[in-house]
């Protein structure tokens, strides 16, 4: 009983340094989408510098793919865009007969473009939302993920009328943070557009320290039960 009874204060003693739940802190994680919006703000001020846009001329801008992370950081340049008070439209859908690879407006010269208008030309040249590091240490099991979100991203104003590019730029920008474990689930809900692999390490952690108490117990009671 007594080599019991001392197997049972070294099982609580064990329970007792293992972190809390991931639950007990009441945080709610930044999704992933969350986070590339934040940075798609930082790059589309980084593009548009004050000034960029001659006074009075609309802007047109093309019509993202459904889906495409463009759609997100096109929201963020329009809502700069009527901020610094440009007269902004999303182009209209029209049959294409030769596309611009970096617009993605038709090059077809028969089509009537408005009067003065100014073509903005966007595209991603890359966006990476990516755990880079597991955090945590046999045998407390993961505390969490290291994140990095990052966009890198070009901008190209052209007349309309007569393809003169005004200007052309290029813009990036990062964010690091820290992704609870139990919290991965929840950091990427929202939409499909970013699935980041786990580094290396399993996400069930927490079931390393419960392995480790398993073998020390049943070690102390081996022990005891040979002295009895």
């Amino acid at each position: 009983m007594r080599g019991i009874s001392s197997a049972a204060t070294l099982l609580l003693a064990c329970f007792a340094v293992l972190p809390p739940p991931a639950g007990a802190e009441s945080a709610a994680p930044r999704t992933h989408v969350a986070v590339f919006d934040s940075v798609a703000g930082e790059v589309a001020a980084e593009l548009l510098a004050t000034g960029g846009f001659p006074p009075g001329r609309p802007v047109e801008i093309a019509t993202p793919l459904p889906g495409d992370t463009l759609s997100l950081f096109e929201q963020r340049v329009l809502q700069r865009l009527k901020a610094e008070g440009v007269n902004v439209r999303v182009a209209p859908a029209r049959p294409v007969v030769t596309a611009d690879p970096f617009t993605g407006m038709a090059a077809d010269t028969t089509m009537k473009q408005g009067e003065g208008t100014l073509r903005l030309g966007l595209g991603i040249e890359s966006k990476s939302v990516v755990y880079t590091r597991r955090r945590g240490q046999f045998p407390l099991g993961t505390k969490g993920y290291d994140r990095l979100v990052s966009l890198q991203a070009q901008a190209r104003l052209v007349d309309a009328a007569t393809g003169q590019v005004l200007w052309a730029r290029s813009g990036a920008k990062s964010a690091a943070d820290f992704v609870r474990a139990g919290d991965v689930d929840a950091a990427a809900s929202g939409a499909g557009l970013f699935a980041p692999a786990l580094p290396r390490g399993s996400r069930f952690g927490f079931l390393e320290p419960l392995l480790v108490t398993g073998v020390v117990v049943g070690l102390v009671v081996l022990f005891y039960s040979n002295r009895t």
